[in-house]
């Protein structure tokens, strides 16, 4: 099973209109994607209880920090899990850490997105010692044709990976909460992202 987290301490980053968008780009691959809502604020778990259906892919609210002990059970055969995390440090993130097999952490080009990473990059890193870390990714997500060298550069001295794509300010990912599908070139974009 694969579990894929969208965390970041910093709100408005982007991590649920992410998580859902990768789920339903499974979804309209043929994949059965679970999609785990584990952020208090519910925007995945609603997503799912308006648009799920319809669009294949089974949702989940999940915010108690044993996710990393009950992910089998609530993962029930799938061969993928999306996580939706909170906008916070809590004993919920690091449970999430700890079941995830890849970390996604949407920044937007804006530096106190980056400020914000240095928490997840600690963390990370004391995984790394335990031998637990997920693969973690950053992705430059919201992006209009704003500098990269500069953000990439802070990024990397945090000693996390920056995904090679961005991810466009487009609003076939607001469309995604009308109930709309994603089409073909942005669900390959998320699906690339997720490693599918």
């Amino acid at each position: 099973m694969k579990a894929v987290s969208f965390l970041h301490q910093k709100g408005g980053t982007g991590k649920s209109t992410l998580a859902v968008a990768a789920a339903v780009s499974l979804a309209q691959r043929g994949e059965r994607p679970l999609l785990l809502d584990a952020d208090y604020q519910g925007t995945a778990g609603e997503w799912g209880n308006r648009f799920g259906r319809e669009r294949r892919v089974e949702t989940l609210a999940h915010v108690q920090p044993d996710l990393h002990e009950r992910l089998p059970a609530l993962a029930d055969g799938r061969e993928w899990l999306l996580i939706d995390g909170p906008p916070s440090l809590s004993p919920m993130t690091e449970s999430i850490l700890r079941a995830s097999t890849r970390v996604i952490i949407p920044v937007r080009p804006a530096l106190p997105d980056l400020w914000a990473l240095t928490w997840p990059a600690a963390m990370i890193a004391k995984l790394r010692k335990a031998g637990r870390a997920p693969e973690t990714l950053v992705v430059i997500n919201m992006y209009r044709g704003e500098p990269l060298e500069p953000l990439v550069e802070q990024i990397t001295e945090l000693q996390l990976a920056v995904h090679e794509q961005t991810i466009p300010a487009d609003p076939v990912y607001a469309a995604l909460f009308t109930g709309a599908p994603l089409p073909d070139e942005s669900a390959r974009l998320m699906l690339e992202l997720i490693g599918a």
